[in-house]
């Protein structure tokens, strides 16, 4: 039997919210994280939100929210006694990945790409919260140097794990290299590939904020001809690429494509025996498949060959940006291409962000679920929102219990609409079952409306959240998934728990 809810929603402030159970619309904000330097390309930190204009399919948006967001460290406030959070005091703020690309680079420039990878590393100075993964030849994300398993900790002074780089990826490599498989046609190629980054995405859910993706790769095709299709058809990968980057971007993802292809190679995955390239049979549109990643993500586009440039950027990048919000046309939602453009009213000042996206109509609810479904599957808790919670166990009531959460509200849009400042959260409960079971309530939502002075003291205390529950005695942990539709983004806090004995549950 699943976990019955009785849920109570209480802010910190004098609140009136709008409950899941009144119908709301579906108003998707368009969320653009956004990087500007100056003429020497050095990060520029203070543009407030009139100086910023974004156009999209060439019409002038309404900015309603706007955000400075810093790369630095900021301490999680402490935990109190029999309390849960998913940010504890020293978490990973923020994520530079390296992604080497076995699976879709040919034998010449895997060892390319690799030996110019290990040197560069080599001479970094700091290597604090950069990570080094590889996508091997049957389609597995292989961490080199991952996120820690359990505990986000700050690196400890001393050599950085990058002087160690080539021993690790020579290992790393011969660990993972196989022959591959007979079976691993371009198709199925390109849908591993996309799983393999999709799964990766999730892991990066842990980590905060905006994440930089170094991709070292051939590319994959956009479509497939005639000659290397089952049906003799063109085939397109567009949907798939179209799905990939909203998960991308959802998790806060920017592409930085470097592309080995040796002079004179076609524009395809390679695909001959081995691996190698096959004379442009196997697809068609690899650059513009990396170009199009770059543009839907905010990443920058593969300006050449040179990986440790592309890493120099990509760290550079992650010092500080900008957050930009607007919200379309309900009729702009027409499963079209849509172009977008961010400029800055200030002389000598360079923009880059996400340039493009695919706006494509849901049902409502579509991302919430896929959110909250996505983050109940994994091992580890989503930190994109921080949280904090306590269970406590009703004395009175065999089975009954209350979680009491804090969101953190410095973490979630809150859109500037005239003189109040909205955010749309939805939440559920998953309950985990000592026979590995996973159960996940129904949605329900939480819409704030606050004025200036609420607004600043939810920044400072936070938005609470109050949950009555009931559950059976086979339920070993509780993990509570929090969605803000304005930013896309996911937070979750899992909460364990023994059974002392049959009828009351006791909460650690």
């Amino acid at each position: 039997m699943p976990v019955r809810f009785s849920i109570g929603l209480v802010l910190v402030l004098a609140l009136a919210p709008v409950r899941g159970d009144q119908p709301q619309p579906e108003t998707p904000m368009v969320d653009l994280n956004v990087i500007a330097v100056d003429s020497h390309g050095q990060p520029v930190t203070d543009l407030t939100r009139d100086e910023f204009q974004v156009t999209d399919a060439g019409k002038p948006q309404n900015i309603v929210f706007f955000r400075h967001n810093s790369a630095k460290l900021r301490q999680a406030r402490p935990t109190d006694a029999h309390e849960f959070s998913n940010r504890r005091g020293t978490n990973i703020p923020h994520a530079t990945v390296i992604l080497l690309d076995l699976m879709n680079q040919g034998f010449a420039t895997r060892g390319i790409s690799s030996g110019q990878l290990s040197r560069y590393l080599d001479s970094l100075e700091s290597a604090d919260y950069l990570y080094l993964y590889i996508l091997t030849i049957e389609g597995r994300i292989y961490p080199v140097h991952g996120l820690p398993n359990r505990e986000a900790v700050t690196p400890q002074p001393g050599q950085p794990w990058t002087r160690d780089s080539k021993r690790l990826l020579d290992d790393a490599i011969r660990e993972v290299t196989r022959v591959r498989p007979t079976y691993m046609d371009v198709a199925l190629r390109v849908q591993l590939t996309y799983r393999a980054l999709e799964d990766l995405a999730a892991q990066l859910s842990r980590v905060p904020g905006r994440k930089n993706m170094v991709w070292i790769t051939d590319g994959v095709p956009l479509t497939l001809g005639p000659m290397r299709s089952d049906t003799g058809d063109y085939v397109d990968f567009t949907p798939l690429l179209r799905q990939l980057s909203a998960a991308l971007d959802r998790s806060g993802i920017a592409i930085y494509p470097v592309r080995q292809v040796m002079m004179g190679s076609p524009d395809t995955v390679g695909d001959g025996p081995g691996g190698g390239p096959a004379g442009g049979r196997s697809g068609l549109g690899s650059i513009d498949t990396l170009e199009q990643f770059a543009a839907m993500t905010g990443g920058r586009p593969d300006a050449g060959k040179d990986i440790g440039a592309a890493i120099k950027q990509a760290l550079s990048d992650m010092q500080t940006s900008y957050q930009v919000g607007y919200y379309p046309a309900s009729k702009n939602w027409d499963s079209k291409y849509h172009k977008l453009r961010v400029t800055c009213k200030r002389k000598g000042v360079r923009i880059q962000s996400k340039t493009a996206y695919y706006a494509w109509p849901e049902p409502p609810g579509t991302r919430a679920e896929q959110a909250v479904n996505m983050a109940a599957t994994t091992t580890f808790d989503a930190a994109e929102i921080g949280l904090r919670a306590t269970l406590t166990a009703d004395p009175n009531q065999a089975h009954a219990a209350r979680i009491d959460a804090h969101v953190d509200a410095n973490d979630i849009v809150l859109a500037n609409e005239g003189d109040q400042y909205t955010g749309q959260l939805r939440f559920a409960v998953v309950e985990y079952t000592i026979d590995n079971r996973a159960n996940v309530s129904a949605l329900n939502s939480l819409d704030v409306r606050l004025n200036d002075q609420q607004r600043e003291q939810a920044l400072a205390d936070g938005i609470s959240v109050t949950e009555n529950l009931t559950m059976d005695d086979n339920i070993r942990s509780l993990r509570l998934v929090v969605f803000d539709r304005g930013s896309d983004t996911v937070g979750s806090v899992s909460i364990p728990l023994k059974q002392a004995s049959p009828t009351v549950p006791i909460f650690r």
